[in-house]
This record gives structure tokens, sequence and C-alpha cells, in this order.
């Protein structure tokens, strides 16, 4: 039975969505873990997973530090991140946010989360309209931060200051459709865009990325089957809205593979106003190595294809690519044709020949598939190439 299949039970259509803030992990203020009341199985499945994935990435970081050097506490921190998590056993979907102050007050090192759940089959995909109420409670979660350090200034129980509170998940019981994002990525200059995520695409500029980033979308819609259980990293520029990137890239994704019929976790991580953060897709059942993908080491996992990392089609997999996209272009034109209106013969410029130069004009540049590249805004990345990629 596939693994999607778990979230289709009865018990799982039954629960309902828990909005209550519940909390796991450490701060300098204790020596032990700052916890809420475990009293449902999702939640004790949720503190699990944090338990052994902490666990793996500790073990790994400390692996890649030089012998006899001093540990990196500040490389060390998870930066601040929000995941959304699905749970096979308990039929929820956790939304969190961590956050890494350093540890307990012994110095032994773990984040602090906070956290909510829905019945995972109020939130299949998600599909870039679900993307903007997701992001919501997501952030309604990372703006605990605040309290959080008003409580290290002046620490008192945890549980008075924390217990009680509610995300407002009102939108994840039924059909939802939000696309106010898309005004958002429209008003973003992809050259903007380009020029904060740079640092993280060496030896690119913005035409070459993209017309690398259309063949490993052509990849992936041959990929796209049952069996194809891809993991994938997106930059993300954050000084920017991050809420219309995040469905910018699931836009992006959606006529290449089939997100209804899939359970997506996601995970984005990165300092807020600061540098380059991260989405990554994971489409496939999670596993506790995935816990990785919340902090530096994400970029190092093997298994994961990453959009800052594509390499250039080789130079006769791109000429038969052409090729290939110019015989059903051609073949459409000559049934079409007028034989009554033949092409120009005294040296005026057809549509084909005219057409490069008022793409270059619009800032678009050809690409191997013979489909324009815009380069205005960040919402051009959304819109599907031509050609037949659906799926």
């Amino acid at each position: 039975m596939p693994w999607t299949d778990l979230f289709k039970s009865k018990k799982a259509q039954a629960v309902q969505a828990d909005p209550q803030v519940r909390w796991f992990g450490k701060l300098p203020t204790y020596a032990d873990y700052y916890s809420s009341k475990a009293d449902q199985d999702w939640a004790v499945e949720f503190n699990d997973w944090i338990l052994r994935g902490y666990e793996v990435y500790l073990g790994h970081f400390q692996a890649a530090q030089q012998p006899g050097t001093p540990v990196d506490k500040a490389a060390r921190r998870l930066p601040l991140g929000c995941l959304v998590l699905r749970l096979p056993r308990s039929g929820m979907t956790v939304l969190a946010a961590v956050q890494d102050y350093g540890g307990d007050m012994q110095g032994r090192p773990f984040p602090l989360f906070f956290y909510v759940a829905v019945p995972t089959a109020q939130l299949p995909g998600p599909a870039s309209v679900c993307v903007p109420r997701v992001a919501r409670a997501l952030r309604d979660l990372a703006n605990l931060r605040d309290r959080v350090i008003r409580f290290l200034n002046s620490p008192g129980r945890f549980e008075t200051v924390f217990d009680g509170r509610e995300i407002d998940l009102a939108g994840f019981d039924g059909e939802f459709c939000d696309e106010s994002w898309l005004e958002a990525a429209r008003k973003i200059s992809t050259a903007e865009w380009f020029a904060e995520v740079h640092t993280a695409l060496p030896g690119l500029d913005l035409k070459g990325w993209y017309q690398r980033l259309l063949d490993w979308g052509h990849s992936i819609a041959g990929n796209e089957s049952e069996t194809f259980e891809p993991t994938f990293r997106f930059p993300l520029a954050m000084t920017l809205p991050v809420d219309a990137q995040m469905a910018t890239w699931i836009r992006w994704l959606e006529p290449r593979m089939d997100l209804k019929r899939r359970l997506l976790s996601l995970t984005v991580s990165g300092e807020a106003g600061k540098g380059v953060g991260w989405l990554c897709v994971i489409a496939r059942e999670t596993v506790v190595e995935d816990f990785q993908l919340l902090t530096s080491l994400g970029g190092s996992l093997a298994y994961v294809d990453d959009a800052t990392r594509l390499k250039a089609p080789a130079p006769a997999a791109a000429a038969q690519t052409a090729e290939a996209a110019a015989l059903p272009a051609a073949e459409s034109a000559a049934s079409v044709a007028d034989p009554a209106s033949p092409p120009a013969q005294d040296g005026t410029p057809t549509t084909e020949e005219t057409a490069p130069a008022e793409d270059a004009a619009n800032g678009a540049v050809p690409n191997v598939y013979g489909e324009p590249l815009p380069l205005v805004s960040l919402a051009d990345l959304a819109v599907p190439p031509r050609g037949a990629l659906a799926v």
C-alpha cells in the first residue's frame, strides 16, 4: 500500500485541526527540555522526530569538524526555520517554527519548536493556491520569537507565558484558493531577486541559470511517475517577501509534477532580512535525516536536487532537444499556412524572423526549447513554458 494511502483511513478523516500551540526544546534559562503536555499521539510522534532528527544532525555536524578544534557553536545553531511535516502514523500534518537559542543552561545544544497540526486529509499538495494560508500560520508561529526574547530577559514559568495560545487555522477545513501571492511576486524584479541569491549561484548570470532551470524542469516532467520521490531545494532571497517566493516555486513545480496526488512536506530556513534562505520540497515520506534540511548541512545531502547546482545540458542533447521542439512547431505552422499567401520574397521580414528581436526588446531570450525567457518579475518563473509540459 502506498504511504500516501495511510492518510485515507476513517481514523485520519475523523481527527480535527488542533490550533493549540505546543512546544518542545531547550532555552538557556532551564537545565532540561521545555515541553508542553504531550496529550496527543501526533504530538508524541512529532517530538520523537525532532529528537531523532537533531541527533542525526549533531552527529554529522561534529563529524565535519576538524579534529582538535573548538566547536563552532554559532555555526552549530539552526537558522530560523519553519516546516510542514507529514506524520504517517497519526495522519496529521504539523506546522512548526524552529528557533535556536543555543540549548539549555548547561550548554547542551538543542533548538526550540512551536507547533500546531491539521489533519493531513485537509491539506493535500499543498498547491500554490494553498501556500498563503499555510505561510500565515507558519508566520504566526515564528512571530512567537519576540515573546521568547522577552521571556529570556525576564524568565518565569514557561507555561504561564505560552500556555493557552492558539493559531488561527480557519480555512484548513475545506477547499481554499488564494492567489494573492501573485501580486507580490509581480512586484519583485527578477534581476533584484537574482542579485540577492547570486552568491549561491557562482559563475552564472541570470539568463545562464534560467536556461539550466528550464532544462531541469523538462527533466522533472520526464521523470514524473508513481515511483518518482524527489527532494528539491530552492533558493530564497530573505530580504524579499518569502511567502511569494514559496508560492512561486510550488507553482513552478505544478505543470511538471502532479501535486494533487502528492503529500509534500516543506522546510523553510534562513535569517529574516539577511542573505540566502532555502525552501525544500520533500515529495515522499519523510525520514529523520530530513531534519538536516533545516540546518546548514541541507545543501550537502546527496539525495537533494538543488536548483542552485544545475548542470548545463550537453551540447548534443541540447541540439537534439531544440530540433525536436522545432519539428512540431514547423508542422503546425505548415498545417495552417494559407496557400494563397506564400512567404515574402522581397526581403520583408517574416513573423518568425522578427519574433526573436521583439522578445529581446521585451527582456527575453530564446532557449533551446524555442521558448522565450521572461525576465521581468519573479511571477514569470511561475508561468508554465510553452510546449507539452503539463502532467
